[in-house]
């Protein structure tokens, strides 16, 4: 079929306005929305308010084309589909991508179609969701005769062939071919073929090859229709043993990644996505997970070219209410088996997807009902794929709570899961639970209750996943020890006790840290608060809006521990410097259980001469040497990866960490040096020349720096941005973990010296302006080629 990208010029209008917005696609319609404390999305969804969206576009139909096929790839939520004023479609999880047959209900000539977004009722999600069309819409158009979309499957079950089936609607053959680069390497008949492939290349994370696959539909000698699909050969294999990619046992190093994208909302970006996904590997993860619903199209292609390894996850919920407006229980059950179907027709060509999570902490687990909803959810999957494993992350302690008849989520008719523990969110209240008790949750893990409940899913899951369970890995162990098991939810903090047991237990084959990369909602989770110890304030004024607990912030900055994980994996022999930022003096800091460190790796504080702080060296070897200007701070006992050196005071100037063996020998050695003079900006962009698709994307980072080009930690600053020329802002914002301003205005506050400019094309040629202004600093401008490719 033909593919139409049916992105451009689609009328927007929300139930809050009676003005009409043209706008391009994706669209993050929440984005947009007013950010108020009296909002009942409350913190889960950063304080956005809900709303109803319409989405309107007119097209022509040529009646050639006897097949039309509409391709909508997320739609949240409560999408309804319609085509010249008649309702043809509609879906209610905000996850789902679909297809909608067009063909019996158009007119030839001129048809409008619209897309009803409905997100008014909220809370309905306990992070932030985004709204409207915020992923791409596609339009396949065919004769009599055509391959149906998603309708070639491409496996492997060993490093040398390939098997491709593929679904055809109408007459005529199928003809395949396989090509390396530009040259076909295979080819064959048949809508059922397995080909060979002479030295074949296999794809996995060090080196993750891709073959492209040409499907043909021919008859008497004309080609119908062609598809193209990009895989790579690899096999699957899990036992007591481990998990093994192309017989290779592999240790998964894990980022639970939530979907939004940060500035942009939740506007999946091909552009977005192979930089977040880019950012996850520099910082040494060879895996996500994508929690908790479905990953996009954009960022599974990202994770096939970088190899990335994927656990595509389908729900946070399924029978239980977590808030009182998500698609729990009622459309659950009516639409699942189609949810299941729409992940694994995205997913199934993809190498990078290695398995299925089929649910996120889903409190009935602990229940009869739970286990048997479970066992057919996994059993569906299989029947649509054999290839991957299967597994969920579970929560032992909602489901030993369950189990006793004691859950924290509620599944009454009312729909008041959100509404107990003194009218705090459930979800939140877990988390406050965590945060005061999180040592006692784990221990939980391995009590009897929770025995009792992995035992019932043991023989239903292939992979077991259990969250927040490390307690439990020794037990798990020895108790099925011909079966694997991941930590598919953990602390950050804990990697270093949590990777000795990956390494030592032979079926625990991986860790997946909360998280990865920051997200929006669920406000400070894990965020390391300042408090004045007087007044009590917070040192960030405004409204929260992020979560805080990723080691990679919004704005896909590492975080000074990212070093430390890269140490613990073996990834990396430097040692790094995490500093504690020292501007607030006279505010306490609240940590967190997600997060127990805030360090930066910066000896840059203007105006902090005297201050204490605490540096935490990062290190590989026995111990550790700390030397500032040049005179030496003494050597402390490395331990779990770390030498910390308390109450050391502010001097600008250079500061050196020396990474020591048993010998004391020398075998590593790092510096960070303070900035200079006055504060000037600096523009960094990923990318000096777009293409005018509407698409394409430049990232842009802002820093503070001085005259020598160092970071300044704390001159931050509000930015003002403006755009002109062949392209618009589509986001512009900062990793403030407070903050009133929006990330559409224009304005926004540095954190920590830096923020972040996303700029978009249109769908002309020319020149993109980008300048940057702020009080008592120079402007500066930076300009970015559009041009078509030839």
């Amino acid at each position: 079929m033909k593919i139409r990208d049916f992105n451009r010029d689609w009328e927007f209008h929300s139930d809050k306005s009676a003005e009409v917005q043209i706008v391009n696609l994706p669209h993050d319609a929440m984005i947009m929305e007013n950010r108020d404390k009296s909002n009942p999305s409350g913190g889960a969804c950063a304080y956005f308010d809900g709303g109803k969206y319409s989405y309107k576009k007119k097209f022509n139909h040529d009646e050639e084309n006897k097949n039309v096929i509409m391709y909508c790839e997320g739609i949240y939520q409560n999408s309804k589909i319609l085509l010249n004023g008649e309702m043809i479609d509609e879906r209610p999880y905000g996850y789902a991508a679909y297809y909608i047959s067009l063909s019996e209900h158009l007119h030839s000539g001129e048809n409008e179609i619209e897309i009803i977004a409905d997100n008014a009722d909220t809370p309905n999600t306990r992070y932030y969701s985004g709204a409207g069309i915020y992923r791409n819409i596609s339009l396949f158009t065919a004769g009599e005769s055509y391959i149906l979309p998603d309708g070639v499957r491409i496996s492997t079950t060993n490093n040398d062939s390939v098997h491709i089936k593929t679904e055809m609607h109408g007459t005529g053959s199928v003809h395949v071919l396989v090509y390396e680069d530009d040259v076909v390497v295979a080819e064959g008949d048949g809508n059922d073929v397995t080909l060979k492939i002479p030295n074949a290349k296999t794809w996995d994370e060090e080196s993750p090859f891709l073959y492209s696959c040409k499907v043909e539909l021919i008859e008497s000698g004309k080609l119908l229709d062609s598809v193209m699909k990009r895989f790579g050969i690899r096999t699957l294999a899990w036992n007591g043993n481990g998990f093994f990619v192309n017989g290779k046992n592999t240790l998964l190093r894990g980022a639970c990644v939530h979907h939004d994208n940060g500035i942009l909302g939740a506007c999946s970006f091909r552009d977005a996505e192979y930089r977040r996904a880019k950012i996850l590997k520099e910082a040494g993860f060879n895996a996500i997970r994508s929690s908790h619903n479905p990953i996009s199209s954009h960022l599974l292609e990202a994770c096939d070219e970088l190899g990335i390894y994927v656990m595509d996850e389908t729900w946070d919920y399924w029978l239980v209410h977590k808030n009182p407006y998500d698609q729990a229980n009622e459309n659950f059950l009516k639409w699942w088996k189609q949810d299941v179907e729409s992940m694994i027709q995205t997913d199934y060509n993809h190498p990078s997807v290695i398995m299925y999570s089929i649910g996120n902490e889903i409190s009935e687990l602990g229940t009869v009902k739970g286990q048997e909803l479970c066992n057919e959810i996994a059993n569906y999957v299989r029947e649509f794929d054999e290839t991957r494993p299967v597994t969920c992350g579970v929560n032992l302690l909602l489901a030993g709570m369950a189990k006793k008849g004691k859950g924290l989520y509620s599944d009454s008719d009312n729909k008041n899961g959100s509404q107990s523990m003194d009218s705090m969110p459930t979800s939140a209240f877990y988390n406050v639970l965590m945060n005061k008790m999180g040592g006692l949750i784990d221990k939980m893990a391995s009590s009897k209750a929770a025995d009792s409940v992995c035992d019932s899913l043991s023989p239903i899951l292939d992979i077991a996943g259990y969250n927040y369970a490390t307690s439990r890995y020794q037990k798990e162990s020895k108790t099925r020890p011909d079966k694997c098991f991941v930590g598919s939810e953990t602390l950050p903090k804990t990697l270093y006790g949590n990777w000795k047991l990956v390494k030592s237990i032979p079926n625990l084959i991986g860790d997946f840290m909360w998280t990865g990369w920051d997200y929006l909602g669920e406000t400070g989770l894990g965020t390391i608060r300042y408090v004045h110890k007087k007044t009590k304030e917070n040192a960030y004024k405004g409204l929260p809006i992020i979560s805080g607990s990723g080691v990679i912030d919004i704005c896909g900055t590492p975080q000074a521990e990212v070093a430390w994980n890269k140490i613990i994996w073996g990834l990396q022999d430097e040692p790094a410097i995490g500093v504690d930022p020292m501007q607030f003096p006279e505010y306490t800091r609240a940590m967190s259980m997600w997060r127990n460190t805030d360090c930066v790796e910066s000896w840059s504080w203007e105006d902090c001469d005297g201050n204490k702080t605490n540096i935490t060296i990062y290190a590989s070897g026995v111990s550790a040497e700390l030397i500032l200007n040049g005179r030496s701070l003494g050597k402390k006992k490395v331990k779990e990866g770390k030498a910390i050196f308390k109450n050391v005071k502010y001097i600008p100037g250079k500061i050196e960490a020396v990474n020591l063996d048993a010998t004391g020998k020398e075998i590593g050695r790092t510096a960070l040096q303070s900035a200079t003079g006055n504060t000037t900006l600096k523009l960094e962009a990923d990318k000096m020349q777009l293409r005018p698709n509407g698409q394409d994307l430049c990232f842009i980072e802002l820093s503070l720096v001085g005259e020598n080009g160092i970071l300044k930690m704390n001159a931050d600053t509000e930015i003002n941005v403006r755009i002109s020329g062949a392209g618009t802002l589509q986001g512009f914002g900062s990793a403030v973990p407070n903050t009133e301003n929006s990330f559409i205005s224009g304005i926004y506050t540095t954190y920590r010296g830096r923020a972040l400019i996303a700029v978009r094309t249109g769908y002309e040629e020319g020149e993109i302006h980008v300048s940057v202004s702020a009080d008592r600093i120079s402007e500066q401008t930076i300009s970015i080629q559009v041009k078509r490719e030839k």
